[in-house]
Formats: structure tokens, C-alpha cells, sequence
């Protein structure tokens, strides 16, 4: 029977009985069982205790019987801490060392090749890689049901936490996958990756389990609301439901970048729409918690410190998604220079060029960056209006939105620019001249324009955020200059990119020209 139910997952995903064929075995198996039963046993013994209930009647006085007591309160809790841990930690480890391993011995490249999808060979090593620590798991699962039940949780509150360890847990293993592949291939890899991994999952079931209460007289958190949503603690049924979309959509924007980087390395991580989908999801993500905030939210007293907390989140997201979806050197090269010859023969293409740019892969990221922020500014405008305060108001704080917003762009744009330089690892590059742009203007300011009347200007114009608490005092010329200074950033930027995609495929093109004379001899 059991051969029977091999072959047909064998037909459904050849990889996953790989997997299984090469980890479950007598020996392995057999010790994942003795591991099992001796820590159910100690977490038990050590958590009972001995109570006398019938004492001697002599005069020393001594204990005739006794009767065993197990704490199911103090189990359940070690075991909602111990599993997940040990299941994040674990899961992360076995499948980064897995992947490192498939990389060294240069077998990832056959897989790629396999005429199986790319989603089938992934889920394959999902289910596949961690499945002895997956059966350990399990074979506790039922102690915890039965910890559960004799101290009183409520079983919905149960299967509420099983759901989002789960859907953290298939976060934290996708992630580690495709950081394995996109950014840290390195030998050490899958421990850093396993420790950040049990950090985060520590943390993510201290927060459920001390905020997440089933009892109401033990809540701790009463104001944790996501828009209309208010008390997510207190009602763990919406709360539960809360994290488990929230993983979900971010699962699910984590495998269509995993996908697209195991099929091809060479390319992006997302494709220009997919970029416009997750910046999208985690603003409307984050728009949640300042939400029922800004509703009530003076604009000159409260909103702008808040929004200089939402840039920084922002700025952050931002750098994730710029060499995400920022081609390779040679790609944009390649992307050039045939640009640069179907301008120079006439050709018309249906798919027109700013189309190319919108949505195109190999196009550069600029206009997709220029379109995600306007995403930004529709999704936080409206909640802004929101706001107590006069138009006045209204307009200084529009204007810091808009000025933070082209600092992202000139960002981006600067990043995009050295991705044409012929440098080992443009990449590295581009983010670290964007991080020395984020961090030297505020340290060199600081240390010389303390008293300096253009230091508004200057802050304004360079330094990412400070608009946010400049403009409530600064002049109508000191922002005129500001805004000015970044339309001039921004021009020149476009200006030194198009030169060199046009230097780039013009070069190209000679070059092909001069291998082909005839191409360009006159007709007789």
C-alpha cells in the first residue's frame, strides 16, 4: 500500500517522494520517535508536581499518600513556545542548507531543466526537506491538544494559533529559500538565516500568546486596531484572521518572486506589475495601523511626526523593491540597443515604448518607481484630508508628501544609473551609494549648517524626512528653492540616464555594424 501511494505522489510531484525516499529511513525515523517520547516525557515530569493528601498521625508526622498533580497550563505553554520554534529555526535550517548544498554540487541547474514546473520542484522541497522535523511536530501535537483542553483553552483559540504558525512558518521558509537564491549564497548562510528565523518566530508567538489572550481577564492590549477592526486582541477570532490575510498576501508575493528566480536567476525578482501588487498590499498594510490615528489626528501636533514614521517605512520598502525589479547590466545593455536600432530603421512596434517602460522587464525601473509612489500618494491623500487642520495645513503637508516622494524617485534613479556601469556586482553598488546618499547629507548638515539661515533649504532638499518637521516653519522661498532643487535633481537624472542607454545602444549598434560592413555598404 504504501509503495501504491508513492507511485502516485510520484506522478503528482517526483521531487517530494525524492525528498522522502532519501530522509525517511529506519534509522532516521526510529530516532525522530525516541526524540519525541523522551521530551513529551520530560516536559510532563516536569511539570507535575506531588501533593500530600493524607498525613500520619504520629507525632514526627509524615506523608502516607500522595497524589501527582500535572500542571496542563504550564505544558500547554512550553509547547506553544517550544514547537513553533523549534519548527521555524529547524524548517529554515534544513531547507537553506539543502538549497546551499544543491548549489555547490551545481544539481540546481538539472532541476531548473526537470520538464516539471518550477512550482511543483518548490513545493517539493517545501514539503519534502523538513519532513522528519514535520513529523516530530506532529507526533507532539497531540499533548498540546490535551494541554489545551484540561487548562481550558478554547479550541478555536487553538486551531486560531495553528493557522498562523503555519502561515508564518511557510513565510519564514519561502523567504529563506529565495534568499538563498537572489542575495546571501554564502556558507554560513543557512545558520544566520536559522537564527533570524527563530528570533523572529519567538517574537511573533510572545506577541500571540501575551496579546492574543483567551481569557479577558488576562488581555493586555486593548487599542490594537487595523482600520475599522478595533481590539484585535480581545476578539481572537478576528485577530487570528487578521494575521493569517496578512501572511497569506504576503506568502503569496513571496512565492511569485521565488517562482520567477528558480526558473530564472538572471532575471527579475518581480516584473514591474507584480512590483505596483506588493507595494500596493503593504501600504494598505501599514495605512491600517495609522488609520483610526490620523481619523482623529491634529495635522501640525500629531500627523507629521507619524508621517516621518511612514516615510522611514516607506524609504524602506522602497529599497527592497528597486533591485527587485531593476534589471542587469547586460540586460538593459541588450534592452538598449535594440531600442536604439528600431529607431534608426523605423520600426513600430504595437507594443509602444512607454508601455515597454510600464510594464516591460527589461526596460529600466524609473517610470515603475515614478508609478509605485504615485500608488503612495492615492493610497495616503485621502486618509491625509482626514485630518483636523485648515488648508493651510493641508498644503504643508501635501508638500512634505511630495518632497519625500521625489527624494524616493532621485533614489531610484541614481541606483538605476549605476546599474549601466560595468562594475562585478552593480547591484551592491547602486544600494550602497543610495544608503550613502540616505545617511552622509543628515551627519555633514548637522556638523556644519546648525545656524546657518539656508540650513531649512538644504535640509529640505537633501535630507530624506526632515520635511516633515521643517516645513511647519519654514519660508514660502526656502520650500520654492527646495522643490525646485529636486525638479533640477530630477531632470538631470533623466537626462544623464537617457544619454546613457542611447550612449549604450548606439555603441552597440556601431559595433554590430562594423562586424556586418555590407549592412551599411550603398546599393549599386
Amino acid at each position: 500500500m504504501s509503495t501504491k501511494l508513492l507511485e502516485n505522489l510520484g506522478e503528482g510531484n517526483p521531487q517530494f517522494v525524492r525528498e522522502l525516499k532519501g530522509r525517511l529511513n529506519r534509522r532516521s525515523v526510529g530516532i525522530v520517535l525516541l526524540l519525541s517520547a523522551i521530551s513529551q516525557c520530560v516536559i510532563v515530569g516536569g511539570s507535575s508536581e506531588q501533593n500530600c493528601i493524607a498525613w500520619s498521625e504520629d507525632a514526627g508526622g509524615y506523608c502516607q499518600q500522595y497524589e501527582m498533580v500535572i500542571q496542563w497550563e504550564i505544558i500547554f505553554h512550553i509547547l506553544s513556545f517550544m514547537l513553533p520554534l523549534l519548527l521555524f529555526a529547524g524548517g529554515v535550517y534544513l531547507l537553506s542548507s539543502d538549497l546551499v548544498k544543491e548549489q555547490r554540487r551545481e544539481t540546481l541547474n538539472f532541476l531548473r531543466l526537470s520538464p516539471r514546473t518550477s512550482q511543483n520542484i518548490l513545493l517539493g522541497k517545501l514539503l519534502g526537506v523538513p519532513v522528519l522535523l514535520y513529523l516530530g511536530v506532529g507526533l507532539t501535537i497531540p499533548l498540546h491538544l490535551i494541554g489545551a483542553i484540561a487548562a481550558g483553552v478554547p479550541l478555536g483559540w487553538v486551531f486560531g494559533f495553528y493557522s498562523a504558525i503555519a502561515a508564518l512558518g511557510t513565510f519564514l521558509y519561502m523567504a529563506s529559500l529565495l534568499n538563498t537564491l537572489f542575495v546571501a549564497k554564502g556558507q554560513y548562510q543557512p545558520v544566520v538565516s536559522s537564527v533570524l528565523a527563530g528570533w523572529l518566530g519567538s517574537s511573533f508567538v510572545s506577541f500571540i500568546l501575551y496579546y492574543f489572550s483567551w481569557d479577558e481577564n488576562k488581555f493586555k492590549w486593548v487599542g490594537f486596531k487595523w482600520f475599522l477592526w478595533e481590539d484585535l486582541g480581545r476578539n481572537y477570532h478576528l485577530g487570528f484572521s487578521w494575521l493569517f490575510i496578512s501572511l497569506f498576501v504576503g506568502n503569496y508575493w513571496i512565492w511569485q518572486g521565488l517562482n520567477r528566480q528558480f526558473k530564472n536567476p538572471q532575471g527579475t525578482l518581480l516584473t514591474k506589475a507584480q512590483s505596483y501588487g506588493v507595494l500596493a498590499s503593504l501600504q494598505v498594510w501599514i495605512l491600517g495601523f495609522f488609520y483610526p490615528v490620523m481619523n482623529q489626528a491634529h495635522i501640525e501636533e500629531t500627523l507629521m511626526p507619524m508621517m516621518f514614521g511612514m516615510s522611514i517605512l516607506t524609504v524602506g520598502i522602497f529599497l527592497l523593491i528597486i533591485p527587485a525589479i531593476s534589471p542587469q547590466r547586460q540586460t538593459l545593455l541588450d534592452w538598449a540597443r535594440y531600442a536604439h536600432e528600431d529607431r534608426r530603421q523605423g520600426v513600430k512596434h504595437s507594443y509602444s515604448k512607454w508601455q515597454d517602460w510600464i510594464w516591460g522587464e527589461k526596460s529600466p525601473s524609473v517610470v515603475a518607481i515614478a508609478i509605485n509612489l504615485g500608488i503612495v500618494a492615492a493610497l495616503w491623500m485621502p486618509a491625509i484630508l482626514l485630518c483636523e487642520g485648515g488648508f493651510s495645513a493641508l498644503v504643508t503637508t501635501g508638500l512634505a508628501l511630495l518632497m519625500t516622494l521625489n527624494l524616493i524617485w532621485i533614489y531610484s534613479a541614481i541606483a538605476q544609473s549605476l546599474y549601466l556601469i560595468k562594475f562585478p556586482k552593480p547591484g551592491l553598488l547602486s544600494m550602497g551609494m543610495v544608503m550613502v546618499t540616505l545617511s552622509l547629507p543628515p551627519l555633514v548638515f548637522g556638523l556644519f549648517f546648525q545656524t546657518v539661515s539656508v540650513n531649512t533649504t538644504l535640509w529640505m532638499l537633501f535630507v530624506f524626512g526632515s520635511p516633515w518637521f521643517a516645513l511647519t516653519e519654514a519660508s514660502a522661498m526656502a520650500t520654492f528653492f527646495s522643490l525646485l532643487g529636486q525638479f533640477a535633481a530630477m531632470a538631470a537624472l533623466t537626462l544623464t540616464l537617457n544619454h546613457q542607454l542611447n550612449r549604450a545602444g548606439a555603441s552597440h549598434s556601431k559595433l554590430l555594424f562594423a562586424a556586418n560592413p555590407t549592412q551599411i555598404a550603398p546599393k549599386v
